[in-house]
């Protein structure tokens, strides 16, 4: 009796169910029995047109809202750039207010002084040149005095006895205020009257 060795066996052969007779079976179930009239092949038209008409509006309506989003974007962009360099600009205008201080405190001294008449001269003018670009630039001094008291554009550092004054106007102005087109970049320290 022959042995056979393990890898001498050969499985029987076994027949592999057909993909051809599987695709033929659904291509002859999806096709319609007999062939089309032409009544079926227009309204075969017509449906298709009809979604292809629906699939394009919707593309359109994506198309709009995707264009709409990003004129958005760009207009929040440019805001957003525009305020971040009104800022720096606003920063670097309060950082200069001291030095406007400065000078007008220099030209009161010397206004005082005897013999100093060129200094006062030309601190006056330079204190009206650094004015003038500031108010170019939109920078306007806060009205105190005689104001009525208003917590968005002054700063009360005391309250004083003021018969003249009705309560809560600006008494005297210790330090001038400023804005900036419109915005507050640094209020006015001011006394106010606490009435009669």
């Amino acid at each position: 009796m022959s042995r056979k060795k393990h890898g001498d066996q050969t499985p029987p052969e076994t027949a592999a169910p057909s993909n051809e007779a599987h695709t033929e079976s659904e291509a002859a179930a999806a096709a319609p029995e007999g062939p089309l009239t032409s009544e079926d092949q227009a309204s075969n038209i017509e449906g298709r047109i009809v979604q292809l008409e629906q699939e394009l509006a919707s593309e359109r309506a994506q198309a709009l809202r995707v264009l709409a989003d990003f004129q958005n974007f760009r207009r929040r962009n440019e805001e957003q750039r525009a305020d971040v360099a009104s800022r720096a600009v606003q920063d670097f205008v309060a950082a200069l207010l001291p030095v406007l201080d400065n000078f007008e405190r220099a030209l009161a001294a010397a206004e005082d002084a005897p013999g100093c008449e060129g200094v006062v001269a030309g601190v006056a003018m330079i204190l009206r040149q650094l004015q003038d670009l500031l108010a170019q630039r939109g920078v306007e001094p806060i009205q105190a005095v005689g104001c009525e008291f208003d917590p968005n554009l002054h700063e009360a550092i005391m309250r004083v006895d003021a018969e003249d004054l009705p309560e809560n106007t600006v008494a005297e102005e210790l330090l001038r205020g400023y804005t900036m087109n419109g915005r507050v970049i640094r209020p006015a320290k001011v006394k106010v009257a606490a009435g009669p």
